[in-house]
């Protein structure tokens, strides 16, 4: 055969080889087992020396149950020249199903080897070192067993831990399929998770638990069966009751370890017993509480074997230790999003009160998903296990799509407001966390002892205990002074130096560390959605409910913030718990957010569809009576005249004249002389066009239309346009008179004709349409007083 047929010939039976395979690919994922097998049969015939329709038939073979052929085609594809690179992880699964525990731990540390193993694969191995491979009862050396997990699974943490919430998708990902493959894409095992559930992985590939946390009305996998696991899926483990007994001065570390073996054991067993696991993890908890770099394992285990409240305090303990752990913190953001308040414990008797009350778990669960929102390293794990499962490259700038994406998604599941024992809607709590997250993001992150700087909100500030040292880093970020905080970065409120808003004119706060990690948070978030008067409302109370309830009983006057003994004060606002004066310093911060506020609501009144310039006008001269308290009266004029000022210019363009006019004259009833001229100008102008579009109607009312060129030409008398059509409609109102029979009002309107062309002339001297305009005024005025003088009238 010559060389060039041989080569094409080659490439038909790769095409296809590939072709067979994509197809077959296709009737597996439909559960077609049957005629993918075929179809993965027709593609090792077309490449016999192709790996991928042996991997491929090894997993057909393993969705039906025939775990000796999946096994022996997986051992065929990894005897290729080019392996598939799933192959050894895929015939692990196999073995593990077939009650290998020795060939799998061999196949996964050759995976761990060759950088093929992935987090799901982490976990198995971690579970089967735990099991020790040796028969029941003798449970391998007691000094391995503490770090067995991690050790198997690279030092990565928590041996991949609960699955990550996949944003956009919303999928949650499955545990590991062992011997079921999945045929969506290649070669990644598991299947996909449903889209209702933002959820987290069984270990070992079981199902969970009918308690298990789930979201109410989530459904089972899609493509997959209810339960995942079949008998065989998981080693069997030694039994805790045979395990180890540790010897008379053995200490609690050595116990804990032995009580952590016989609980990964109970993982293994052919029907995973979830109650019992958690049960031994608990009673190592108990006896030890620290999970060591397993944390997110162990506190998996506990929250789907039903013990959920251990589980978040094991979490919490271990995120308290390192915040920047991702997966720890993953997996507590899920174990908290699962646990309603009603399977939550009994809430604890009321605190001292120089203890502030510990926080709901409405809010620790925003606090743990508002770390995660911003964590580079959460995010990396996100889009790598995306690129590895669907085979694309996700890039970094998909990532603000994937966090928006992730926060709605977590919003959804989150308690109503009355069952979430928060004192704000949850919605709008988690919106204030991902907000002063982002904040912090951008200025670098709080760093501390855990390393890596941590991005978070206050709530998970006031969950990891750090309020006084976040409280001294934002004091130090902000370097404000004193009195004048809004001069300075930690500063809100109208100042000179302040940015304008676009197209307005009027000052907004500046975004710092200090105000999104406080009360003052929420009112930044509604004057950021353009929402002034919710924001008001937020700023009408800025006390705990502890120095709300009190002052109701003594009947004492409303402060504007919690009194000086108050015990959650730095909990609420952390962000000040560094300044020397902070109650002093937040008062006056809310005063000037207010200040703000009242000015943007004024503008919304002006710009709603049916304006109301009375209550715009009451706005405003609020505002400006505050500003002189602050010091910021005459910005807040300055503000207030260029809202006005871009009110009155948008109504101008679309023709609304008599709402520019009224919009001119709300701003110029509240301010100061100083101010009017700005607008003086831009009146004058709105009432020269009104007075002469009412002229050149067809009924026009000429009276109407003089009075508003007067009041044009008294505010701008240097306006010609004005003074030359006022002298024009006064003498068409001159001639409406003398045809309506009034000699004296046809001559005082010529009379004052006269006089004011007259004026006009000195501002523009030798103007000759003036001058001409002016000329036409006296003649008919001389001739009106020869009439009247003739008719006695």
């Amino acid at each position: 055969m010559r060389v060039g047929a041989r080569a094409e010939s080659d490439a038909t039976e790769a095409e296809a080889c590939a072709t067979r395979v994509e197809i077959g690919r296709v009737r597996l994922a439909a559960g077609d087992f049957d005629g993918a097998l075929a179809e993965f049969r027709r593609a090792h015939e077309a490449a016999p020396e192709d790996s991928a329709p042996l991997f491929w038939l090894g997993c057909a073979h393993a969705h039906r149950g025939e775990l000796d052929a999946a096994e022996a085609h997986f051992t065929r594809c990894l005897a290729c020249a080019a392996p598939h690179p799933r192959a050894l992880v895929q015939r692990a699964y196999v073995r593990v199903a077939s009650g290998d525990r020795g060939g799998a731990r061999d196949d996964l540390r050759a995976a761990a080897r060759g950088g093929g193993l992935d987090d799901e694969g982490r976990w198995v191995a971690a579970v089967l070192a735990g099991v020790g491979g040796g028969p029941a009862g003798s449970a391998g050396s007691v000094g391995s067993v503490e770090g067995a997990a991690d050790t198997v699974a690279g030092g990565s943490g928590a041996g991949g831990g609960p699955a990550a919430v996949t944003p956009g998708a919303a999928n949650a990902t499955g545990g590991p399929a062992h011997a079921q493959c999945d045929a969506a894409s290649d070669g990644t095992a598991g299947a996909a998770g449903s889209a209702d559930v933002p959820g987290g992985t069984a270990p070992s590939g079981a199902a969970a638990p009918s308690d298990t946390a789930v979201p109410s009305g989530a459904a089972a996998p899609s493509g997959a069966p209810a339960t995942s696991t079949s008998a065989a899926d998981v080693p069997a483990p030694a039994s805790a009751d045979t395990a180890d007994t540790p010897a008379p001065g053995h200490g609690a570390p050595v116990v804990a370890a032995l009580l952590r073996k016989a609980g990964l054991a109970a993982l293994g067993d052919a029907e995973p017993d979830w109650p019992r696991a958690a049960a031994l993890f608990g009673a190592a908890w108990d006896i030890e509480p620290d999970a060591g770099r397993s944390a997110a394992l162990y506190g998996v285990a506990l929250a789907v074997g039903g013990r959920r409240g251990l589980a978040v305090d094991l979490l919490g303990a271990a995120a308290r230790r390192d915040p920047t752990d991702h997966r720890v913190t993953h997996a507590l953001a899920i174990t908290l999003l699962n646990s309603p308040t009603a399977d939550s414990p009994a809430p604890p008797a009321p605190p001292a009160p120089s203890t502030p009350p510990a926080p709901s778990t409405c809010e620790r669960t925003i606090a743990a998903w508002g770390t995660l929102l911003y964590d580079s390293s959460f995010w990396d794990r996100i889009r790598l296990a995306a690129g590895q499962r669907y085979g694309v490259d996700v890039g970094a700038d998909l990532v603000p799509d994937l966090r928006t994406a992730l926060r709605d998604r977590v919003a959804q599941y989150l308690p109503d407001e009355g069952d979430s024992g928060s004192r704000v809607p949850p919605d709008v709590l988690l919106q204030r966390e991902a907000d002063a997250a982002r904040l912090l993001d951008e200025a670098g992150g709080f760093p501390g002892p855990w390393g890596t700087p941590l991005r978070c909100g206050p709530l998970a500030i006031v969950a990891l205990g750090r309020v006084g040292e976040f409280g001294a880093f934002a004091a130090a970020d902000g370097d404000g002074d004193g009195d004048g905080g809004s001069r300075t970065r930690t500063g809100i409120g109208i100042a000179a130096e302040a940015e304008p808003i676009t197209g307005t004119g009027a000052p907004t706060p500046r975004p710092t560390l200090i105000h999104p990690f406080s009360e003052l948070g929420f009112a930044q978030l509604h004057l950021a959605a353009g929402l002034p008067g919710d924001a008001l409302a937020a700023l009408a109370e800025l006390r705990c409910r502890d120095c709300r309830a009190r002052a109701r009983a003594q009947g004492a006057p409303a402060a504007p913030v919690c009194e000086p003994d108050c015990s959650r004060f730095d909990a609420l606002n952390p962000g000040y718990a560094g300044l020397p004066d902070r109650r002093r310093r937040l008062a006056r911060d809310a005063r000037e957010l207010a200040l703000h506020a009242r000015v943007a609501l004024g503008r919304d009144h002006l710009t709603i569809e049916h304006a109301d310039f009375d209550t715009a006008a009451a706005c405003w001269r609020r505002a400006l009576v505050h500003s002189r308290e602050l010091k910021r009266y005459r910005h807040t004029q300055a503000a207030v005249v260029g809202l006005a000022l871009s009110a009155a210019k948008d109504a101008h363009r679309a023709g609304h004249l008599t709402r520019a006019v009224r919009t001119l004259e709300t701003a110029r009833s509240v301010i100061g002389a100083n101010e009017r001229p700005r607008l003086d100008g831009q009146l004058a102008r709105v009432l020269a066009d009104r007075g002469i579009r009412e002229a050149n109607r067809e009924d026009a009312d000429l009276e109407a239309s003089a009075a508003d060129l007067r009041r044009s030409v008294a505010l701008g008398p240097r306006l010609r346009r004005a003074q030359l059509s006022l002298g024009i409609v006064l003498r068409g109102l001159a001639l409406h008179r003398w045809g309506s029979g009034s000699l004296s009002g046809a001559r005082a309107a010529l009379v004052t004709a006269v006089e004011q062309l007259t004026a006009a002339l000195a501002h523009f001297p030798d103007d000759p349409e003036l001058t001409e305009e002016r000329n036409r005024a006296q003649g008919e005025l001389d001739f009106v007083r020869n009439q009247f003088d003739e008719s006695g009238r």
